[in-house]
């Protein structure tokens, strides 16, 4: 790998370093001030029975199944929503910054001036906002761990990465699909809604659907189910599950990175 190919990752990384810092203090803070409560939570009965006693459908759209026991307390409080959430939205983010954005800016076309593939260009922005998105996962696993151990919140680790890691992928499909709408000349606010919006989409039809018997059978149409239909914090998380949502992935980010060779650049 010759300098210019690395300078094509190198550039956008050193863009990205201050957005991937705060995105990672601000999911570690959140995990490490959740898990904080659970010493308290875990003697407090009262509001495990409140809980229990809400209509099933919340329970089931929120979560909040078995919510007094540990994996129970994780899922209702971090990973049936919120953390997956924002994941997505960092890789979105990380994504449109370094694509449609620098391409509206008019800051794209100093590199597609220059004799190497708009191809590569674009693959090394998306490569940096992928490495930004693993070292935010990465961060958000330690606190995860560290705070498990710290606060004596006893959950089998294994099922604790699994699930932060099927949390990252999903993540991957919504900035996947963010570089394809990139790729095909989507201007940044087009961007975000692309990916945004069918991860809030995604969500509804995961968690509302299935309280209905006509809709349950389309909750499969969602990566949520895809990442999260096999309840990872209780039981082993089968291989497909991680499969697909790299495949997902992938697919979606190559179609951006093909496609934006075929149309022109465009500028601010």
């Amino acid at each position: 790998m010759n300098a210019g190919t690395l300078e094509l990752l190198a550039a956008p990384l050193r863009a990205l370093r201050r957005a991937i810092l705060w995105w990672s203090l601000g999911l570690a803070v959140t995990v490490a001030l959740t898990i904080s409560i659970w010493p308290a939570f875990k003697g407090a009965s009262g509001v495990s029975t409140a809980i229990d006693q809400l209509p099933t459908g919340v329970v089931q759209a929120f979560g909040l199944q078995n919510f007094g026991s540990p994996a129970g307390f994780l899922r209702g409080n971090l990973y049936a929503i919120f953390v997956p959430l924002l994941l997505a939205a960092a890789a979105v983010t990380l994504v449109n910054g370094q694509t449609a954005g620098e391409e509206t800016a008019g800051r794209l076309e100093l590199y597609l001036a220059q004799p190497v593939a708009r191809r590569a260009v674009f693959a090394g922005r998306v490569t940096a906002a992928l490495v930004g998105l693993v070292v935010i996962t990465a961060v958000l696993l330690a606190a995860q761990l560290g705070s498990d151990a710290v606060f004596d919140l006893q959950i089998n680790a294994g099922y604790v990465i699994a699930t932060v890691l099927l949390s990252a992928l999903l993540s991957a499909v919504f900035g996947g699909l963010a570089v394809a709408a990139a790729g095909v000349g989507a201007r940044p606010p087009a961007v975000l809604s692309a990916g945004l919006g069918v991860a809030f989409a995604g969500v509804i039809v995961a968690s509302v659907f299935p309280l209905s018997p006509a809709l349950a059978p389309w909750r499969h149409v969602s990566p949520w189910d895809w990442a999260f239909g096999g309840n990872p914090l209780q039981q082993a998380t089968d291989l497909w599950r991680f499969a697909v949502l790299v495949a997902a992935a992938l697919i979606l980010a190559g179609v951006g990175v093909y496609w934006v060779a075929r149309r022109d650049a465009g500028g601010a």
